[in-house]
């Protein structure tokens, strides 16, 4: 967010520009400046440059650092290619028997695969480590966030197949982590895949297999939060589509943060995936 106004007690100011117009209101320049009912906050260095004002009980936040994302090519199932810099991966057949019985293939993270497939492709700014974060180090994830995925993440009441039932999928390891998000959070996670269609008019679904939590672990509910399907009609069989369908979720209470989630896809008919990337936003 470049650029914010709000109106407070009559008076206009922005973020950059005008800040100390309104009394109370001041450049971030310390972990907390109270004065009166008028206050600023800075909780993180990233926040230097925005400013944070709370006025009769109201919160307001403008400048950068509020909202981030972080990127992975960390797939299990992504044997070949470099995350962000190669559109080639590897097959995963999803098969007639997948098909059949409506199954959602799940694609799970895995470490040795991340620190294999994050490998900056840039020298400028310095690229910072990716062990265990994603491509980008961190470097652009919201204040106060570390963390957008946990490659090690593994419990057999999330991780293991489901072979009956209305909301059947297979095995995985690894998971989407908002632990460090709150409710009120927004995201908006992106999956960047090839599809290779076997047969015509074949119907993709793509989504998360999203798990909500208590604080100690008891999943509460599980579903499939799926996007807008992809038809694949005549004449796509033995051709290479990039898709990068985005799928948004909101953070209404606790349970969602402590949800446990990853990309899955259906279809109709077999098709052969190639995962290459995500990327999660946390929009605030």
């Amino acid at each position: 967010m470049s650029y914010l106004q709000k109106i407070i007690n009559g008076n206009e100011y922005s973020s950059g520009s005008a800040l100390t117009s309104v009394a109370g209101a001041r450049a971030l320049t310390s972990p907390s400046q109270v004065d009166g009912n008028h206050s600023t906050d800075a909780s993180s260095a990233d926040k230097t440059q925005g400013l944070s004002v709370r006025y009769n009980d109201v919160s307001y936040y403008t400048g950068p650092g509020v909202s981030g994302y972080e990127f992975t090519g960390g797939f299990t199932d992504r044997t070949t290619g470099v995350a962000g810099a190669s559109d080639v991966g590897s097959n995963v057949s999803y098969t007639s028997a997948m098909a059949s019985s409506q199954t959602w293939y799940r694609f799970g993270f895995d470490p040795a695969r991340q620190l294999a497939n994050d490998s900056a492709y840039w020298t400028e700014p310095t690229p910072a480590a990716t062990e265990g974060v994603g491509l980008f180090g961190g470097s652009y994830m919201p204040p106060g966030i570390s963390s957008l995925f946990d490659f090690t993440f593994s419990a057999s009441t999330y991780s293991d197949a489901v072979t009956t039932g209305d909301l059947q999928y297979t095995a995985a390891d690894g998971s989407f982590d908002f632990s460090e998000c709150k409710p009120g959070d927004l995201a908006l996670i992106r999956f960047d895949f090839n599809a290779l269609p076997q047969v015509a008019n074949t119907t993709l679904e793509v989504g998360l297999i999203w798990q909500t939590r208590l604080s100690d672990g008891t999943p509460t509910f599980t579903f499939a939060l799926a996007g807008q399907p992809v038809f694949f009609g005549t004449g796509t069989v033995g051709r290479t589509f990039l898709n990068r369908p985005i799928i948004s979720a909101y953070f209404a209470s606790q349970e969602d943060v402590n949800a446990r989630a990853l990309l899955a896809i259906r279809a109709d008919n077999p098709i052969q995936i190639q995962p290459l990337t995500t990327l999660s936003v946390i929009v605030r």
